[in-house]
């Protein structure tokens, strides 16, 4: 009996643990029409000032961004990538030719849930902007009437 309950244990575990990287596998898939969070993909030809710059500002509002659901990802054509770990070079590629982005620009994409481009901008990100854009969409208005109080109030 226990090394029937051993092995089930073991079956389980393995399940739990194959679920669990084909979740993160899952966060970007690339032709899924549904993301399991918003995203914004910032990309630019070199990790410069304007780069620096994105990243001080979204760690500024990083409690606005978790409460949103919105993963903050920088690609840069000389190869800097944060977080390092999510986008393969190949994979870069198809999100550059998916999104029609130019490498010589700096080009930020905020994409919903649903995979789907919601804006784009190029020019320095007002965050208020996105923090109204976000709020406006369907799904993020379902969000807020399940768990109507915000976290980042000061």
């Amino acid at each position: 009996m226990s090394k029937l309950l051993t092995n089930r244990f073991a079956k389980m575990l393995v399940a739990m643990i194959l679920i669990g990287f084909s979740v993160s596998a899952l966060s970007y898939p690339m032709d899924s029409m549904h993301w399991n969070h918003r995203s914004i993909l910032y990309f630019a030809p070199e990790k410069d000032q304007h780069v620096k710059t994105f990243i001080k500002e979204s760690l500024m509002h990083d409690c606005m961004l978790q409460e949103r659901d919105i993963v903050v990802v920088v690609m840069t054509k000389d190869g800097f990538n944060k977080p390092a770990d999510i986008f393969s070079p190949e994979d870069i590629v198809r999100l550059e030719k998916l999104y029609n982005i130019s490498r010589n620009s700096h080009t930020a994409i905020l994409i919903g849930k649903d995979g789907l481009e919601k804006h784009r901008w190029s020019e320095p990100t007002n965050w208020q902007h996105i923090t109204q854009l976000v709020d406006s969409m369907p799904m993020r208005k379902k969000e807020i009437a399940y768990s109507p109080n915000s976290r980042c109030s000061i």
